[in-house]
Formats: C-alpha cells, sequence, structure tokens
C-alpha cells in the first residue's frame, strides 16, 4: 500500500492515507506514531506496513460486528413472532381453509365455506383460544425462521451491493430479489420440521385429536412415517417460500425507497441548491411512519401471496398428506395433490381460503417489517 502524502493530527502523528474508493463504513484509520508504530483508528483501510497492531481496537470492532449480527437476528425473530401471533386467528382460518376437505371425514362436518362461518363455527365449537391453537408451535417456528431469514438477507444483500457489479447496486430489484430468494431458501431448510408440525397441530379439529402437543407430534410423525415425514412436502414449500420472500422483499424495498423520495419531495421545494443537497443527505435513509410501512409491508405481502398461494395451497395439503391416505404404501406428491384437486375443485379449489390470507397478510407483513426496523435500528443505536 502506498503511503503517498501523509498529513499529522493534533498529537503530531501521522495518518496513513486510504484507498479513495473505499466504502466509508468499512475504513480503519491508520497512525504511524513518531515512535514509528503503525495502529489502529476508526476509520480508513489495513495496512501491512506494522510494526505492531492495537489488537484490542481489533477486537472491539469485532464484538460490535458480533453485537450487530445478534441484534439483527433478535429483531428478525421478535418481528416475526409478533406479526404471526397478531395475525394468529386468520392464519387458522386460511390453513382451515386449504385443507378442510381432507380433514373432512365421515365422522366429521366439512368445514364452513365462508370466512364468517368458519369463525362462529370454531368459536361455537372450540372457544376464542382456539384461534391461537398450534401458535406456541407457530412462534416456535416463526422467531428461528424469521430471524434467519432478516439476516440472510441482510448479509447477502450487504455482500452482493460490496462487489460494485452494474447489475447489483444498492437499491435494484436485482439485489432484493436474489437476496430475498437466497434468504427465504435458507429459513425454510432450518426450519421445516417445525412448520410441518405448526400445520399439522393447527388443521386438528376437536373431534379429531390426533397430536396432544409438539413433543407427542414428533414422536408420532417419527414412528409411522420415519424421519423423512419431518421433511413430507419441503420441496414444495420452497416453491412458496423462495419467490414468496423475493417478491416481498423486492416489492418492500422498492416501495420503501419510493415513499422516502416522496416525503423528501416535499421538503425540498424552496430551499436553495445547497441546502437541497444537504436535505437529501441528511434524509436518505429517513425512518418511515407507522403508516408508510404498513402500506408499503401490506401492498408486498399481498402481490406475493396472490403469485404464491395456489402452490401454498398444495404444500399445505401434502404436509397432512400422510394422515389421510387410504393406502399407507401410497406417498403423495405435489403433482398428485394438484391434479387431484384439480379435478375434484377445479381453479378454485387452488384459491380455497384467499380471502382470510389477504386479510391477515397486510398487518401481518406490515407488522413484522415495521417490528424489525424499529427494533434493530434500537439495539444498533443506529441514527
Amino acid at each position: 500500500m502506498s503511503r503517498g502524502n501523509m498529513e499529522g493530527d493534533s498529537s503530531g502523528n501521522q495518518v496513513l492515507p486510504y484507498p479513495v474508493n473505499c466504502d466509508h463504513k468499512m475504513r480503519v484509520t491508520l497512525r504511524r506514531h513518531t515512535t514509528g508504530v503503525v495502529t489502529f483508528g476508526d476509520t480508513g483501510d489495513l495496512c501491512t506496513e506494522t510494526d505492531d497492531v492495537d489488537v484490542d481496537l481489533v477486537h472491539q470492532d469485532a464484538l460490535k460486528q458480533l453485537l450487530r449480527h445478534g441484534s439483527v437476528l433478535f429483531a428478525g425473530g421478535v418481528a416475526g413472532s409478533v406479526g404471526k401471533t397478531v395475525t394468529a386467528p386468520l392464519s387458522r382460518l386460511t390453513i382451515l381453509f386449504q385443507v378442510h376437505s381432507m380433514v373432512s371425514t365421515r365422522h366429521t362436518d366439512r368445514f364452513s365455506p365462508t370466512v364468517s362461518s368458519a369463525f362462529t363455527k370454531v368459536l361455537k365449537n372450540e372457544g376464542i383460544l382456539a384461534f391461537w391453537k398450534g401458535n406456541g408451535t407457530s412462534v416456535l417456528h416463526r422467531f428461528p425462521y424469521s430471524a434467519v431469514n432478516f439476516f440472510t438477507f441482510e448479509m447477502i444483500k450487504n455482500g452482493i451491493i460490496a462487489q460494485k457489479h452494474p447489475t447489483f447496486t444498492q437499491h435494484s430489484w436485482t439485489t432484493m430479489f436474489a437476496s430475498g430468494a437466497v434468504a427465504g431458501a435458507t429459513a425454510t431448510v432450518a426450519c421445516y420440521p417445525i412448520d410441518l408440525i405448526r400445520t399439522r397441530l393447527a388443521t386438528q379439529l376437536n373431534t379429531d385429536i390426533r397430536y396432544t402437543g409438539i413433543r407427542h407430534a414428533v414422536q408420532r410423525i417419527s414412528a409411522e412415517e420415519g424421519m423423512v415425514g419431518l421433511y413430507r412436502g419441503m420441496g414444495a414449500t420452497l416453491m412458496v417460500t423462495v419467490p414468496n420472500l423475493a417478491i416481498n422483499f423486492t416489492l418492500y424495498e422498492s416501495l420503501k425507497e419510493y415513499a422516502r423520495s416522496l416525503r423528501r419531495s416535499q421538503i425540498l421545494p424552496g430551499l436553495t441548491p445547497v441546502e437541497r443537497e444537504q436535505a437529501v443527505e441528511r434524509h436518505s435513509d429517513m425512518q418511515l411512519s407507522v403508516t408508510d410501512t404498513l402500506l408499503c409491508g401490506g401492498t408486498a405481502g399481498i402481490v406475493s401471496s396472490l403469485v404464491t398461494f395456489p402452490i401454498d395451497v398444495v404444500r399445505r395439503r401434502l404436509q397432512i398428506s400422510a394422515i389421510h391416505a387410504e393406502n399407507a404404501g401410497i406417498r403423495p406428491t405435489a403433482t398428485g395433490i394438484a391434479t387431484d384437486l384439480f379435478r375434484t375443485q377445479g381453479v378454485s379449489g387452488f384459491y380455497r381460503g384467499l380471502t382470510p390470507e389477504l386479510m391477515k397478510v397486510v398487518p401481518m407483513v406490515g407488522i413484522t417489517f415495521g417490528t424489525f426496523e424499529r427494533l434493530k435500528k434500537v439495539l444498533t443505536m443506529e441514527d
């Protein structure tokens, strides 16, 4: 590394220059003291021309990075759990609609065909707490799932941007789409068994109880279907979560940037060119209001749900197919389930439960994104 022109500081030490193309956030200032020892400051670039290094400062920087990663994981987990719990009643109705013909037998009634009648039936037969049936498992799944999802998205996005490829800029849809897709795949594979158990618990009616809890569900599924049973339907699930989260993150980030530009445009008229430039810089990463966050997140959630909902119906049915298979020797496939669903219910069968899903997705996605951004801001002490 070339030293170039070295500037002095107030203590008489010399500050080694850093490359002009270096990301400001990644700089660590190098100071050559009068003793000839090069140490690290708070900004700048790494230098190999050292007699000694301030190891404590390097450790402090590593600790800050670790704490920031932990904050992102925690904020993501809490955000997902809060969003899921608030919308749990609609989530359960959606799942029951999606699989109602499979959980209906000669001993149980068919599930109600409308949202209002379904709500009334569950409330009458099972009580108000039934709308949160399986929510403990949902949170057990949602916390690590959402944590891994947000963390992976941030890491992949930052990694892509650091490559400085013209196609993958900071706010380009290609960057967001690729990051969201990888995040969705990673979180799904990591947390899938809990998702399957959650689905089976949520689809139980009081007239047909197969699993008494999470532990019993794991034991029974493993005994009857083998360990592979805990991953039944994962392929179909990836077909849902990968495009769903890719679209979700892409639209949310794009709409968020658009909302910020609108807010900035409201404060720019009447300012001088210098004041306008300063205002743009000051509000480049401005915090959106709760309403803006809900609108951005809700819109992204609606679009992603409309695109992936038919596949979601198939994957939910695949997750519980082993319970209701007439012949234990036959393992239903996603293709087989989709074909049978189309034959018996037509195209409308692939959109059964869409109404409660859309009613759920606006508050859930909005709450999740809003909680994540605000909690991350507090934990990482961002300006």
